[in-house]
């Protein structure tokens, strides 16, 4: 049987990606509340959708639900995504690290102040399903935002669910992005997409 010390607040950057991570928690012997805090997300209807998609999501695994929205973040936070917008204005396009590290300190910080707030002894994220993302980045953040808040970061390699979040995603009817949230991601993908085709026999 759980007990308070089993509980997990995870932060989840989407539906899908939360899909196979909210399982792969529970089967772990962890209680699961989710945490939709991605300000990063451009445009606003690309946000609502996704935010939508999770709260379908939260609805089919009977998974709590906490949305907090931008202007409901801590300060450590908000300096953080001064950082992040400054440092996209700044570099651009050509330096996709940078902007990327700094996006995962922001949502990553702010996870930590709500577990910290809400009583949760530790949070996680489902950030670490994608192969597409820095892994030495998510965890680095994690543990830096743990320290700050006085939380438990757990960081769990969840990259061999990725091929079941496709599955998942449409067995319960979810949006899937095609982009990672910001327009500079949408811009790459897009790029990228057409690449593959103009290589294509």
């Amino acid at each position: 049987m759980a007990t308070d010390d089993d509980r997990l607040l995870l932060h989840a950057c989407c539906g899908p990606c939360a899909s196979v991570a909210v399982p792969d928690w529970r089967e772990a012997g962890r209680t699961v509340t989710t945490l939709f805090f991605n300000p990063n997300i451009e445009p606003a209807a690309e946000y609502r959708r996704r935010l939508e998609s999770m709260r379908t999501l939260a609805g089919a695994v009977a998974a709590p639900l906490i949305v907090v929205e931008a202007d409901e973040a801590g300060d450590e936070t908000q300096r953080a995504f001064e950082a992040w917008r400054d440092a996209v204005s700044a570099v651009g396009p050509a330096d996709r690290e940078a902007r990327c590290r700094l996006c995962i300190v922001v949502r990553l910080f702010e996870s930590a102040r709500q577990a910290a707030q809400r009583g949760f002894p530790r949070f996680a994220t489902t950030l670490s399903v994608s192969p597409y993302q820095m892994h030495d980045a998510i965890e680095e953040a994690g543990l830096m935002a743990a320290a700050t808040f006085g939380v438990e970061y757990l960081y769990r390699d969840q990259r061999p669910l990725f091929q079941r979040h496709y599955e998942e995603s449409r067995r319960l009817g979810l949006y899937r992005q095609p982009y990672c949230g910001c327009a500079l991601s949408k811009w790459e993908a897009w790029h990228q997409k057409r690449a593959r085709r103009a290589s294509a026999p």
